[in-house]
């Protein structure tokens, strides 16, 4: 009786174990199954996915406040 239970045992054990493999091998896909692409700052070189990004004077920067300000900085400094 105690083999039998200790098979028991050792077959709930394994099947838990190739279940998480399987679990972590085949991850679930993103909400909306589409992979969002990420841009670089053209300021500070941040990685940024492009949904956050803003595209100014066809360069592309992130939505960091000093990035976004580079060209009243340019011209306040060129004054």
């Amino acid at each position: 009786m105690a083999r039998i239970l200790l098979l028991i045992i050792l077959v709930w054990i394994l099947y838990q174990i190739v279940k998480r493999i399987a679990v972590s091998a085949n991850p679930k896909p993103t909400k909306s199954g589409v992979e969002e692409k990420f841009v670089q700052c053209a300021h500070c070189g941040c990685h940024v996915p492009i949904s956050e990004s803003l595209i100014k004077n066809n360069k592309i920067y992130c939505n960091n406040p000093e990035c976004l300000n580079l060209d009243h900085q340019k011209e306040q400094h060129g004054n």
